[in-house]
């Protein structure tokens, strides 16, 4: 069974004001509580609604964590391996389960033909009415998971599910949609898709969530969504069912790659791959990305390698930092970790 605890990766959404949420705030109503438990800190949100009604992007904050037409907001889990411990998917508030759907193979969707999603993008799902008009939608559910039937009523924080990738999903994730009388609206906006102010936009924003679903959000402007070692070239499929990721490797290892997998690259945006060796032997590798705005959802792989040294490694610690630049602003690191060869 899923554990009932576990937080996002990211804690540190401050609020600078009270929300008043005047004759619309229930006990069954907004505001919502998270749709995931994400165990040991591993959950990210990846993609946020759209809000540009036209080719280019633009999400809340006016960034661009999202894609073209995205109708809602993707919290992942690193790799398909995380995906198999379980978990947890609960329901945002209490309501009346309106539809669902269960029997969907969980699977990259990039391996078929786009003509057998057709009717089931959303893959096993659940769809959930809530007080005043409020609808909550889970998509990309793991088969056997769905905890409900039809008609059911569950109470807020109930388990529902667990994170799944059936459907149109080529990573494992929970796509969440929420409605008010039939429309599309971002819980961090608390606007209906493509009516978000440009002028309104801060990454402070969340005013359809919770006190404490509040406390463990912040806004990611890019995501590493995995990173690590491995003694051959990687590919993007390994990396999302969970390879590749070694913490010590044998000295007579054929090859040694530092890679990394990102969500959210954006146009201009400068990766770094930085790789040291334990006698201070090393380099790095600049990544320029050259990727138009309206083309997502924008996931990227890198890596660098180096080859062995004669017939064994060199014992000691191994060092990869993935460093991130976007638009002239300062150079940062979002990743880092160390390999063991003996």
């Amino acid at each position: 069974m899923p554990n009932p605890s576990g937080r996002l990766r990211t804690f540190a959404l401050s609020v600078f004001a009270t929300l008043s949420f005047g004759g619309m705030a229930q006990a069954d109503g907004p505001p919502f509580d998270l749709p995931v438990d994400c165990l040991n800190g591993v959950c990210d949100i990846v993609h946020y609604v759209d809000h540009d009604a036209g080719p280019e992007i633009r999400d809340f904050a006016c960034g661009t964590t999202t894609y073209d037409g995205h109708r809602g907001t993707d919290f992942s889990v690193p790799d398909e391996a995380t995906m198999l411990e379980g978990i947890s998917v609960r329901a945002i508030a209490g309501g009346t389960v309106a539809a669902l759907r269960e029997g969907v193979e969980d699977i990259d969707s990039g391996r078929l033909d786009k003509g057998n999603l057709e009717g089931i993008e959303c893959g096993n799902g659940i769809l959930i009415d809530h007080d005043d008009g409020w609808q909550s939608q889970y998509c990309h559910l793991r088969r056997g998971s769905i905890a409900l039937k039809k008609g059911d009523r569950v109470s807020r924080g109930q388990l529902i599910a667990e994170i799944g990738m059936s459907g149109q999903a080529t990573f494992p994730h929970l796509h969440f949609n929420l409605r008010k009388d039939d429309q599309l609206v971002d819980p961090f906006s608390g606007s209906a898709m493509g009516a978000s102010n440009q002028g309104d936009c801060s990454v402070d924003n969340a005013v359809l969530w919770s006190s404490s679903a509040r406390a463990q959000l912040t806004y990611n402007d890019i995501t590493l969504y995995g990173h690590g070692f491995s003694m051959a070239r990687p590919n993007a499929s390994d990396l999302k069912r969970g390879y590749g990721k070694e913490p010590e490797l044998p000295n007579t290892a054929p090859g040694l790659y530092f890679w990394a997998y990102l969500i959210g690259a954006n146009d201009g945006d400068v990766i770094r791959m930085s790789l040291q060796t334990p006698t201070g032997k090393g380099g790095h590798r600049d990544f320029v990305i050259d990727l138009p705005n309206d083309q997502g959802p924008r996931a990227k792989w890198f890596f660098i390698n180096m080859d062995r040294p004669g017939d064994v490694w060199p014992a000691g610690m191994y060092h990869g930092e993935v460093t991130f630049t976007r638009g002239g602003k300062a150079p940062r690191q979002i990743g880092k970790s160390d390999l063991t060869i003996r």
